[in-house]
């Protein structure tokens, strides 16, 4: 009896191995026939296409249609294959959890991004998703239209997003008008040092800039730094000024902070790790006195607020008399009942 040879075998598994390379090939961005038997033949060598290779290309993309219901389109505007679903050939699935991480990150990045690096990671998403099975793009596509509704809709002006750019690159301070958080503030004139232009994932993008002046004057603190949402920046406002920067980073001055907390926050080990070489004097009844340094009071007002009456800010007078506009405030907010419709 006659020994097989195992030809047939490695046959079928160099021409799944073809085919799995043109996949790859086409998710990473529409291609020419010309261009993929190119890539096959550099990528796989004697496992590449025989002398017909057009004939071999249109075999192997018929199959992966026929074969895997995959989509895969020849837009003659183009001259080039897209594919536009994987049909059964999905090349990635993802537990529960990180499908609800994707979720997220579909949500917290939309579409239509000025800012260049948000859109790669949109692009990034996209092809992900695209390499998922049909469930989970159709969970993905129902979790898109319930949170899309919630995520950030303001868009960037161009010409502000351009005059922080020139400023970055220039390195020159920038004035712009900004709509503050608070309903009915009218936008106050801040001249700044911008540093960069960064992204989180709510999906709002901002500057990193160090505050120089402000008109009319508030509560911030100069020389303080500041992360401006781009697009609160009120268009047409934006203007990049002659001044050059420093070459050192412009920083507010450093001060002593010392505050006192209550002894059941002191018990969850919590109210001093934010603050760098937090210096804990623990007293006997279980409270602590803790002393640090800080350049953004704003931010330090922030953090001790959130314990309420469980701790005390003893210096610098100067956030002393922050905080107690912002409760003076939220007392003025409070202090006058709301009818409910």
């Amino acid at each position: 009896m006659a020994r097989r040879s195992g030809g047939i075998k490695r046959s079928s598994w160099v021409t799944f191995r073809r085919r799995l390379f043109l996949v790859r090939q086409l998710l990473r961005s529409p291609a020419s026939a010309e261009e993929l038997i190119t890539r096959v033949q550099t990528e796989l060598g004697v496992n590449g296409y025989p002398a017909n290779a057009a004939a071999a290309l249109k075999h192997d993309l018929d199959s992966l249609k026929g074969e895997y219901d995959c989509r895969i389109v020849y837009r003659r505007d183009q001259g080039k294959y897209v594919i536009v679903d994987l049909g059964e050939l999905a090349l990635l699935d993802l537990p529960p959890q990180s499908l609800e991480a994707l979720a997220l990150l579909d949500a917290s990045y939309p579409a239509g991004s000025a800012n260049p690096t948000h859109a790669s990671i949109r692009a990034l998403i996209d092809q992900v998703i695209q390499m998922l099975p049909n469930r989970a793009q159709t969970h993905l596509h129902a979790r898109r239209s319930a949170t899309r509704q919630k995520a950030p809709s303001g868009r960037i002006d161009p010409h502000v997003l351009a005059a922080v750019r020139q400023a970055i690159e220039e390195k020159r301070e920038l004035t712009f008008r900004y709509w503050g958080l608070s309903n009915g503030e009218a936008p106050r004139r801040h001249r700044v040092a911008p540093y960069g232009i960064f992204f989180r994932n709510n999906g709002c993008t901002y500057l990193d800039a160090t505050l120089l002046e402000v008109q009319p004057p508030g509560a911030e603190q100069l020389f303080a730094p500041v992360d401006y949402r781009l697009d609160r920046i009120v268009p047409g406002t934006a203007q990049v000024l002659p001044t050059p920067l420093p070459p050192e980073r412009l920083r507010a001055p450093a001060l002593t902070l010392r505050y006192w907390l209550h002894p059941e926050v002191v018990q969850r080990g919590e109210g001093w790790s934010f603050f760098p070489n937090a210096h804990v004097e623990y007293s006997d009844d279980g409270s602590a006195l803790v002393t640090a340094t800080v350049s953004n009071l704003s931010v330090a007002r922030d953090v001790l607020l959130r314990y309420g009456d469980r701790c005390r800010v003893i210096e610098p007078t100067e956030l002393i008399d922050l905080i107690r506009e912002t409760v003076d405030a939220m007392a003025s907010l409070y202090g006058n009942p709301v009818a409910v419709r």
